[in-house]
C-alpha cells in the first residue's frame, strides 16, 4: 500500500547521519520562523535565544545522552507531530532547543532500554529539572500521549534526516 504507516515497511539503518540531519532540519525550520516579537509565546519558548547553536546542542546531546540513533528520529517525529497538531507552537531560535530537549528525553525514555533520570537530562540540556518535568508533561498532553511511531512513519523521517545530512555535507 501507499500508507506511510504500513507495518510491512522495511526500516533502514540509523547511524550518525540521522544525528547530523536532525541538526540541519532543525536549523532550517528555525530559519523559517516568524520574527520572535510576533510569535505566540509558549512554555517551550525561552526568554532569549540560547548561546549554543542547535548543531552544538545536538552534539552535546549525542555525547551525553548515550541513546540509540533511533531516538533522534523519534525526537524529530515528536516535535513535528507537536507543531502539526498545535500550529501556535513554532520552531524558532527561542523554542528549538527546549523542544528538541524534551523530544529527545521522551524518545530516550520511551524507546531505549537504558535511560537516565530527568535530573541527568536537565543537566545535559541546560534546563532546570522542574522546567523539563513541566515541558515533558505538556508535550505528552499535547501529543495525546501518543509516542508510538509505526515503521512507515519512522522510515519517512529517517530518510528526511539522512537526506538533509547528505545535502549539507561538504563535497
Amino acid at each position: 500500500t501507499d500508507d506511510p504507516t504500513d507495518a510491512a515497511v522495511e526500516v533502514g539503518v540509523c547511524n550518525d547521519e540521522v544525528v547530523a540531519g536532525l541538526s540541519v532540519v532543525l536549523g532550517r525550520m528555525t530559519s523559517f520562523a516568524v520574527d520572535a516579537h510576533r510569535q505566540k509565546l509558549t512554555n517551550f519558548h525561552s526568554i532569549k535565544p540560547p548561546a549554543i547553536s542547535i548543531s552544538d546542542y545536538i552534539k552535546r546531546i549525542r555525547h551525553c545522552f548515550h541513546c540509540t540513533p533511533e531516538c533522534y528520529v523519534l525526537g524529530m517525529v515528536y516535535v513535528d507531530r507537536l507543531i502539526k497538531r498545535h500550529p501556535d507552537i513554532v520552531i524558532s531560535a527561542l523554542s528549538c532547543h527546549r523542544l528538541i530537549a524534551c523530544g529527545m528525553t521522551l524518545a530516550a525514555k520511551f524507546h531505549d532500554d537504558k535511560f537516565y533520570s530527568n535530573e541527568f537530562y536537565a543537566k545535559v540540556t541546560g534546563i532546570t529539572v522542574a522546567e523539563l518535568n513541566n515541558l515533558e508533561r505538556i508535550m505528552l498532553k499535547l501529543l495525546d500521549w501518543r509516542l508510538v511511531v509505526l515503521p512507515g512513519e519512522f522510515e519517512m523521517y529517517r530518510q528526511i534526516l539522512c537526506q538533509a545530512a547528505l545535502a549539507s555535507a561538504p563535497a
